[in-house]
Order: C-alpha cells, then sequence, then structure tokens
C-alpha cells in the first residue's frame, strides 16, 4: 500500500486544524501544498477503488470536503481561501477536479454576487474563468456544467461593471475574463451582447470629459471584448458584423475629425465619397451623444483629440485581433482617412508646406490644434503598423502611400521622440516588406529618415553634441545682463552633451534595429554615396555588428563602377570571435585566394629557399666570368654605389649581395605589395665612370655623321624592383674586388661595366680596317 504525500497529509491537518480567520495569510502556503499534490488529486476513481485500505483517496476526500464547506460558509476569510484553494487544485487536479467541480463553480458564483470583498469578487471570476475554459475538450461537463451556469456568471460580471464602486481594475479583469470566454462560447453570451457594449462604450475611446480616469489596460481589454463580440453574431453573420462595426468606427473618426480640423482648410478630397460634415464655427467644438450606439459626449480641442485618437487605436485593434471568419478590410477607406489625418500639419519655417487657416476661428483654438496633431500622426502610423502585420505582403500596394505618411510625419515632427519612436518601428516592417522595390525617387524621400536615425545613435554614443555654444554679437554682448556664463568657456566638458538630454532606450533601441535595414533591405545604387558612408559611419562608431556585417555583405558601387572601401577589418577588430564574422571573413579570404591561384602571375614566394641559392651560385660564376675578361681590357671602370642593394622579404630577412641576412627596419613610405611575399628592392643610384681612352678625332656616326668628343660620360642608374633577379647575376664579390682594386671602397658592391658603346665599338673596327 502506498502512503500518501506528506503535503497532503499536512494540507489536510492545517485546514481542519487553523482558524478560518487565520487563513489568509497562509494561503502562499498551503497553495504551494496542493501544487506539489498533482498525482493524488488527479488519480482516477477506478485506482482508488483497487487498495480500499489506501489512506490517499481518504484524504482527497477530506480535502474536498474541507474546501467545500469553507467556501459555503459565513466567513469572508475562509471563503477567500476556499477561492485560492480551488485555483489551485483546478490547475493540477485535471478531469478528476473538473468532474467533482460542479458544487464548487456554483459556490463561485455566489461570491461573485454576494457582498463579499473585491479581492474575493476577482479573485472569483479569474478562477471561474480558468474552469470554463479548461471544460472545453470535456463536451459532457460542457453541457453538464457551463451552459447551465454561464448566463449567472455573465450577469454578475455586468452587476460589477455598472457598480459605481467598483475600481478599474476589477473591471479590466472581467473584460479580459469575457474576451476569453466569447470565443468558446459564442452561443451562449449572445443574449449578452447588446448589455457589453453598452456597459464598456466609455472605456473604448475616453476622454477628459467623462468622469472617470480610464488606464491603457482597460482600454485595451474593453476594445478587444467590443471587437470579438462579432463572434455572438448568428449563423454566418460575424463577417458581416465586423466590416460594420469597423465602418461605423472610420466614419467616428471622420466626424470627429470635422470637428477639431475646423480652423484649418483642408487641401484633402475623399476617394471613398465621404463629404465632411458642416460646422458650427460660433461654438466650441464637441461630439458624442447620450444614445446606447453613441460614444460618450465631449467638447473642446483637448478631448476631441483624445477621442480621435482613441477611435485610431480602436480601428488598429480590429486589425490586430483575430476573427471568426474571413472579412473584407475596408483598405481604401482606411487609406483614406489617413491621408487626411497625415495632410494636417503643424506650421513650420523649414518647410515649404503651410496649411492654409480658418480666420474665423480663434488664434487659441488653432494653438491647440497644433499641440495635438503629434498625438494624432503618432496613432496614425500605429494603425499603419497594424495594416502591415494583418495583411503582410498583401500590404505591397499600399506602401508608397505609407513611405509618404510616415515620411510627412517625421519631417514635421523630428524633435519629438515618441514620434521619432513611433516612424522607426513603422520603417522596419516597412522596409522588410517593400524595401527592394522601392523607385529611386521614393528611396531619396527617405533620405531625411536615415540621417536622423544616425543622427539619434550618434547622439546616443556621444560623438555628436547637440547643445552647440551660443555666440553673441559683438555690439549686444555689453548690453547683455543676464546669460550662462559656462557656455563661453572653451575648456570642454568631461561629461557627453547626450546625458543631460538622454533618448529613451525604446528610441535607440528601434533606431539600433533600422539602421542595418537601410543597407540589406534598400537598393544601394539608389542610395547617395555621402548617405552610404554616413550609414557605415554610424555602425562602426556605435559598433552594430548587424549593420556593419549587412555593409560587408552589401558593397557599396558608385555610378562609375567602382567599389568602395569594404569596412571588414572593424568589422573583424570589434567582432573577431563571433561565428558570422568569421563565416563572412573566411569566405572572403577563400574568395581571393582563389582569384590569386587563377591568374598567371609569378609567384616568387613559390620555392624561396631555392630561388635564393640559385641566385647566390649564379652571381659567384658571373662574377668569376667577368673578373677573367677585366684583365684583358684596358679600360678600368669605376662603380661607386652610395647605398646597398638591400633586397627585403615580407618576413623580415634581407638578401645582401646574395647572402641572407636579418634585415633592418627600414622608414619606407612606399605603398604596401599586393602579394603579401613578395621581394621589395629599394632604388640606388650608381655613379658609373668610364674612363675613356683617346678616341679618333674623326668618328663616324651609324648615320655618317662626325662625332668629336672625349669628355667623360657619367651615368645614373636606376635599379628597379623587377630587375632583382638581374641585378644579382652581375654582382662581385667584395675580396675578389679588392684585390684587383685597391681603390675600392669596403663596404661599397663594386661592379664592372663590360658594356661598350655600340657605336664606339663599330668605330674601333672601321679604323682597323
Amino acid at each position: 500500500m502506498a502512503s500518501p504525500p506528506s503535503d497532503l497529509r499536512v494540507l489536510v491537518r492545517r485546514l481542519a486544524s487553523t482558524p478560518a480567520d487565520q487563513l489568509p495569510r497562509l494561503c502562499p502556503v498551503l497553495v504551494g501544498h496542493v501544487l506539489r499534490c498533482g498525482e493524488p488529486l488527479s488519480a482516477s476513481d477506478a485506482g482508488k477503488g483497487k487498495d480500499k485500505g489506501a489512506e490517499t483517496p481518504m484524504l482527497v476526500h477530506k480535502l474536498r470536503t474541507h474546501i467545500t464547506t469553507l467556501l459555503t460558509g459565513r466567513n469572508a476569510s475562509g471563503r477567500f481561501a476556499a477561492v485560492c484553494l480551488i485555483k489551485a487544485v483546478v490547475d493540477v487536479g485535471g478531469w478528476e477536479s473538473l468532474r467533482a467541480a460542479d458544487p464548487w463553480v456554483r459556490g463561485l458564483i455566489s461570491v461573485a454576487q454576494k457582498i463579499d470583498p473585491l479581492p474575493s469578487k476577482e479573485l472569483a471570476v479569474i478562477t471561474l474563468t480558468k474552469i470554463y475554459m479548461l471544460l472545453q475538450g470535456y463536451p459532457t461537463l460542457i453541457r453538464e456544467m457551463a451552459t447551465p451556469t454561464l448566463p449567472s456568471f455573465v450577469t454578475a460580471c455586468l452587476q460589477l461593471v455598472k457598480s459605481p464602486s467598483t475600481p478599474t481594475s476589477v473591471i479590466e479583469t472581467v473584460a479580459s475574463s469575457l474576451s476569453k470566454l466569447v470565443m468558446l462560447y459564442p452561443t451562449t453570451l449572445r443574449p449578452f451582447a447588446g448589455q457589453i457594449k453598452t456597459a464598456l462604450r466609455t472605456y473604448v475611446a475616453p476622454t477628459t470629459s467623462d468622469s472617470v480616469v480610464v488606464p491603457h489596460a482597460l482600454r485595451e481589454s474593453s476594445r478587444r471584448l467590443f471587437i470579438l463580440l462579432s463572434y455572438t453574431a448568428p449563423k454566418n453573420g460575424s463577417s458581416d458584423e465586423w466590416v460594420k462595426s469597423i465602418k461605423a468606427a472610420i466614419l467616428d473618426c471622420h466626424a470627429t475629425a470635422d470637428q477639431i480640423f475646423r480652423g484649418v482648410v483642408e487641401s484633402w478630397e475623399s476617394s471613398t465619397g465621404y463629404r465632411p460634415q458642416p460646422v458650427r464655427n460660433e461654438l466650441d467644438p464637441s461630439g458624442g451623444g447620450d444614445s446606447v450606439d453613441e460614444f460618450p459626449s465631449w467638447e473642446g480641442i483637448q478631448p476631441g483629440s483624445q477621442r480621435l485618437v482613441g477611435l485610431l487605436e480602436f480601428l488598429a485593434e480590429y486589425l490586430d485581433n483575430p476573427t471568426k471568419a474571413p472579412v473584407t478590410i475596408p483598405v481604401g477607406e482606411l487609406l483614406d482617412l489617413t491621408t487626411r489625418l497625415t495632410l494636417v500639419t503643424p506650421p513650420s519655417l523649414s518647410s515649404e508646406e503651410t496649411m492654409q487657416t480658418n480666420p474665423s476661428i480663434s488664434r487659441d483654438e488653432k494653438a491647440d490644434l497644433w499641440t495635438v496633431l503629434p498625438d494624432i500622426h503618432t496613432a496614425v502610423l500605429r494603425l499603419h503598423g497594424s495594416t502591415i502585420r494583418r495583411l503582410a505582403d498583401s500590404a505591397l500596394p499600399l506602401s508608397t502611400d505609407i513611405t509618404d505618411h510616415t515620411v510627412r510625419v517625421l519631417s514635421f515632427h523630428r524633435t519629438n521622440p515618441a514620434v521619432r519612436e513611433k516612424v522607426y518601428n513603422l520603417a522596419s516592417p516597412l522596409l522588410t516588406l517593400a524595401g527592394p522595390t522601392l523607385p529611386r525617387l521614393t528611396v531619396d524621400s527617405l533620405t531625411p529618415l536615415i540621417r536622423q536615425v544616425c543622427h539619434d545613435i550618434l547622439l546616443s554614443a556621444g560623438h555628436l553634441d547637440d547643445a552647440p555654444k551660443p555666440t553673441l554679437p559683438v555690439e549686444k554682448a555689453k548690453q547683455t545682463v543676464q546669460g550662462n556664463a559656462d557656455a563661453f568657456l572653451s575648456t570642454p566638458s568631461a561629461t557627453p552633451a547626450s546625458l543631460f538630454s538622454p533618448l529613451p532606450a525604446s528610441l535607440l533601441a528601434s533606431a539600433a534595429a533600422l539602421l542595418p535595414l537601410f543597407l540589406s533591405h534598400l537598393p544601394q545604387p539608389h542610395l547617395s554615396p555621402d548617405i552610404r558612408s554616413l550609414v557605415d559611419r554610424t555602425a562602426i562608431l556605435s559598433s552594430n555588428k548587424e549593420a556593419m556585417l549587412a555593409s560587408v555583405l552589401q558593397p557599396y558601387k558608385d555610378s562609375r563602377g567602382r567599389y568602395y572601401p569594404s569596412i571588414l577589418p572593424f568589422l573583424v577588430q570589434k567582432f573577431g570571435t563571433s561565428k558570422e564574422v568569421e563565416v563572412v571573413r573566411s569566405n572572403l579570404v577563400r574568395a581571393g585566394r582563389y582569384a590569386q591561384l587563377n591568374t598567371d602571375e609569378y609567384d616568387p614566394s613559390a620555392n624561396l629557399d631555392d630561388l635564393l641559392a640559385d641566385r647566390q651560385l649564379r652571381g659567384e660564376e658571373a662574377a668569376d666570368e667577368e673578373m677573367g675578361d677585366a684583365g684583358e681590357q684596358s679600360d678600368v671602370v669605376a662603380v661607386v654605389e652610395k647605398e646597398k642593394r638591400v633586397v627585403v622579404s615580407s618576413w623580415g630577412t634581407a638578401v645582401t649581395n646574395g647572402t641572407v641576412q636579418e634585415a633592418m627596419e627600414v622608414d619606407d613610405d612606399t605603398p604596401a605589395e599586393v602579394n603579401p611575399f613578395a621581394f621589395t628592392v629599394k632604388e640606388t643610384e650608381t655613379a658609373v665612370v668610364n674612363k675613356k681612352r683617346a678616341a679618333s678625332p674623326l668618328k663616324r656616326k651609324s648615320s655618317g655623321g662626325l662625332e668629336v668628343g672625349d669628355e667623360t660620360k657619367v651615368k645614373r642608374v636606376a635599379v628597379a624592383a623587377a630587375a632583382a633577379a638581374a641585378a644579382a647575376a652581375v654582382a662581385v664579390d667584395t675580396k675578389k674586388v679588392e684585390e684587383e682594386n685597391s681603390d675600392s671602397d669596403d663596404e661599397g658592391s663594386v661592379q664592372i661595366d663590360m658594356s661598350l658603346d655600340d657605336e664606339d665599338d663599330e668605330d674601333e673596327e672601321e679604323d682597323d680596317e
């Protein structure tokens, strides 16, 4: 007979011995015991019946009895502890615990309806939602437990929402629970769809004109539930209901824009047939109503902008949430709305586009309108992002219009970090989707975006000074009484200027993620050289590995076909241990090596030892032969070298007169050779002095003329690197030269110039004849 777990025994003993008022403080301990008793709680009754004397089934029965007693008792603390324990038992108990949870479901509904503390009601709603979700896999349990009790649960939830004393956190929990159940039990919740919309309409697009402050979490949960109520449409009408709802929201956006945009003369013309409604200029802008199908009323530019922003976010939620059946998205109407909203721009001195204002509207109202435009344009960008995510590749035809809207918003709100962050977040999926297909004009329009991204990254890295020092005119310097004296100090600050106005971390993350896309998802020939160099410089200074890799893999070639230098050395220096970098580097090196093997050029690095030995041997033989011929000649040619001939190899050895020696470090300003193993020969100047013999006074040139000359000829010979082998062949050993010519220099290498002028040889032959 297997012994029961210790946690189960301790749990039952504590529930029996602890007073109900002290149970809430023990709930964390009790729940921990329950979570460790999953195996006995999920055991079937068939297994328990085989061993009637087992202690485990008896303890499980006692535990369930204690929980039921606490749930139906009069003590509120005991009911709270019972709700906590039921949630834990259902999570680990499986089908056996769900089958026995029918009395618990009815008791939890009574807790939500009773005058219990709000924490107990909120926890009861969460526990019931969990039970209804777990019942989905068991049709029999749905028929026995969910269908009879769900109407009572929804009624209790609506009572909580309508109660003025219910906090917004509890309402948010109720909305989240109903949004999960409406997709699982649409038929059961169909009679309550209208009541749910009426109860939650206030929280969909709240304004400051409302009597309650709605947090962001409650807005999102209410919008999600409002949209998912299309599941409750009869038969196959969920798609039509969804389209009807989203079109109604678009019309509400236009009606609100008619009111708050009355201070400007719009140049927009609807492409879907919408006609702006007439407005009364003598009254404040207002909208909304008190009917069931209308949103709460509002009055003023600020509340109106909040309503418009809320409706735009509501439209984005339509695209972010799933649907029961395929739907037809009104893309044309959405694009028409966003075009209208982005064409209204604030006045800017740096832009040529200026909005024509309505003279009948007060200046204060126009100033309020300029202040709310960034929030409206930010909501438009979010709607575009939801459209791209929902349509995926099908959004490609919309990419040009969305790009125009994005660039226009950035050009007028480049000083607003929140707007820039939304622009960066939208540009990333936009370039991923349509970047390689963008034409040159569209890529040129992205230049302000590229410059702004690089500016933000360089500013955060401390490579830009965003706050230049002010300068005062000379004639006004004496009249100025107050001013920042520290601004005129020439001593640089030890702290970067960017630390005084730090950019948000989310903005920098979005900019860093967008930077590589300029290199990998834009046609590089469409970028100007200065923009490409700016992106490369930003990637190097900010140590952005993805951007540097994209730059190496996408080399830039200008209009003349010239490739710009690669930033691979910077990439290897900063990320040499990265696997991606090593793969790129090794493949590029291998490609260069194969290119060298396919050429027919001579590689002197091959068989270097044999080459040096052969040169030394040929040098000695040539020296012996020339020394023998020099004794028979009457002319003596003295060769004076200004410096030694040194042949330096790439690994630090030198060849002097055919002998390999250690090379000294010599300052060399010559550019590096293409082949790292090639020999480099320093140029030397050699003065060759020919001691001429007395020539005939009449000498005939090869052309028939006469030449008179007995002066000494001086030749200056420059030895190039390509003549290294030929020069080594005529080198003369220093010791043998000293024996023949005692006046030669010990350090210089003496050479015998056996070459005579061809013209002199011909003249001598003619004289002999």
